[in-house]
């Protein structure tokens, strides 16, 4: 829809034209001192210069001759409009049939007061708004003092004053349109680069702050706004957005592009191409009075490198497989043709069609939407291949830590949960269990048989709310949590007989294959807030050793004596 509206807008662009009379061709020029008067200088009989040379003049006041076509304006009050970039004081002087003359003399501020969308001024041609006087106008003489760019008199024409009077409010419109359609990305950059962090949506709204300042000021806007700047600060915000919007495009180019889709030379060229406009800029636009009239072509020349290296990169990341570059492709082709034919009649190769200017305001509307979609694109991609990462990290770190038989706690995660432990005191006992005459179960019933109940004993272990893990073959460790043994009798030798007598009847129930019962000895080591994992273990370990020795199917969470053959304290049957 809003580039419907756009080309829409575009359309009705064409309506002004009608009203216009171009002069280029007919147009004479000549220089003068500052002092002299429009009648002193047609006394002198100089003649005025209407060779293909005429834009090469020299004098701090520049007259500019064209002819008063009434035949071809539309009926009612003329005004003279041209590039107000860098303009100072004018003056418009009618000459009528009889060679007396009709002036008008317009201050600097008066100037920026007349202006018009797209970076015109637009003075009224004295005597044209009466009938009479219209018809006897022959030629209109403007004086312009210290211009600063060529366009300020090539580009000059005369037009209906009630004509443009009528556009003013709606091109302004059209243009504050142009400029909100282009900054409403910066808002979920904003919110975006907050979350992700990606240097491109920076760059990319260093371009979209560039573009809505060369929008802003070159289509007047900034008189309406900000009414007393100057006409030569105008033309210089003018010059350095445009700079600083193809050094940021650089930037961008090389870090929204996949990695490995643009070769590191190319990189590089891209980067260096891009900053000179900016380097330029800096060198040869001046504040002060120094400012040259052939800066001007310097400054557009510059921008040529980066056309050029923009269009090979783009053809150069296509072969590599990018997808990204499609984005830049198709909002970014428009504006290097369009920025061309800038750079040309920037440097006066050749006057062109005005229009054309608008057509380089919606070719940088139409890149910004492009290039917002593009971003949101290549944010997507790149958080689902974030989430892929984490995926697969997740999956990795569960590989490490799952035991692969019974999908239960391994050794590593077990350590990884004592260490904590002697943190966090979560775990007041440490237990290994061991299966009774596992050995016979796998030579009685086979080994898929033995890992089904492996599988049995893991998932009761898991569900018993303590920690469990499988540290190796039929031995299984678990980390009881604290649940006030001080408070409780043979704490936690109850909690395990419980545990061990529902691994007993889970077996029986779910590997009906084995007939006999399958029992299981625990040894159990109490934990000290300076325990080592070794010495629990070991403690653990020569328990379920006492365990095994007196007649398995039992828990030991004391060290006993192994010569008596009466069971102990210390010890529970199962």
């Amino acid at each position: 829809m809003r580039l419907f509206v756009a080309f829409l807008a575009y359309l009705c662009l064409w309506s002004p034209a009608l009203a216009e009379v171009p002069m280029a061709n007919r147009l004479c020029t000549q220089s003068s001192a500052a002092d002299v008067t429009a009648e002193s200088l047609l006394q002198s009989g100089k003649a005025f210069d209407c060779s293909d040379n005429k834009y090469a003049l020299d004098g701090p006041r520049v007259w500019v001759k064209i002819p008063f076509l009434a035949d071809r304006l539309p009926p009612g009050s003329v005004e003279v409009q041209g590039d107000n970039n860098g303009l100072t004081t004018m003056q418009v002087h009618a000459q009528l049939d009889d060679g007396s003359l009709i002036s008008s003399s317009f201050s600097e501020q008066q100037v920026i007061d007349s202006w018009r969308p797209k970076g015109h001024y637009g003075l009224p041609v004295p005597g044209s708004e009466n009938p009479e006087l219209r018809n006897r106008i022959t030629h209109v003489y403007i004086a312009i003092d210290n211009p600063k760019v060529v366009s300020s008199m090539s580009l000059i024409q005369l037009a209906s004053k009630d004509k443009w009077d009528g556009l003013k409010l709606p091109l302004s419109i059209m243009f504050g349109v142009l400029c909100g359609m282009v900054i409403m990305p910066l808002f979920y950059h904003i919110f975006f680069y907050a979350a992700l962090r990606y240097s491109f949506m920076l760059w990319h709204s260093a371009m979209i702050a560039a573009t809505v300042a060369y929008t802003f000021s070159s289509s007047g806007l900034m008189f309406l706004a900000f009414p007393e700047t100057s006409l030569l600060a105008k033309m210089l915000i003018n010059y350095w957005a445009l700079a600083i919007a193809v050094a940021a495009s650089g930037f961008f180019l090389v870090r929204f592009i996949e990695p490995g889709k643009i070769a590191p030379w190319l990189r590089n060229g891209i980067i260096l191409s891009s900053v000179l406009p900016v380097f330029v800029t800096a060198f040869v636009l001046r504040i002060d009075e120094g400012y040259d009239m052939d800066a001007r072509n310097y400054y557009h020349a510059s921008f040529l490198p980066a056309f050029f290296i923009v269009l090979y990169a783009m053809g150069h990341a296509l072969r590599r497989g990018s997808k990204a570059i499609w984005f830049q492709i198709a909002g970014w082709t428009p504006i290097v043709f369009f920025g061309l034919d800038r750079v040309a009649r920037g440097m006066d190769l050749y006057i062109g069609w005005p229009a054309l200017d608008y057509g380089l305001y919606f070719a940088l509307v139409l890149e910004t939407i492009i290039l917002a979609l593009g971003v949101a694109n290549r944010i997507w991609l790149l958080r689902q291949k974030h989430e892929n990462t984490l995926r697969k990290q997740v999956e990795l770190t569960l590989l490490a830590d799952t035991d692969g038989l019974t999908m239960m706690n391994n050794r590593r995660s077990f350590e990884r949960e004592y260490r904590r432990n002697q943190r966090d005191r979560r775990y007041s006992h440490l237990a290994i269990i061991d299966i009774d005459f596992f050995k016979r179960v796998n030579d009685r019933y086979g080994h898929e048989v033995g890992d089904e109940v492996l599988r049995v004993v893991g998932r009761q272990l898991d569900g018993t709310g303590h920690f469990a893990a499988r540290i190796g073959g039929e031995e299984f460790t678990l980390l009881i949590k604290d649940k006030g043994r001080d408070k409780r009798r043979n704490y936690p030798a109850n909690v395990l007989t419980e545990i061990c007598e529902t691994l007993i009847m889970a077996v029986h129930e779910e590997v009906p294959e084995i007939r006999e019962p399958v029992t299981f000895s625990v040894g159990v080591a109490s934990l000290g807030r300076r325990d080592s994992l070794r010495s629990a273990m070991a403690t653990a370990d020569r328990r379920l050793y006492d365990a095994k020795k007196n007649g398995r199917n039992q828990i030991v969470w004391i060290d006993i004596s192994s010569s008596g053959p009466v069971k102990p304290a210390g010890t529970a049957s199962i």
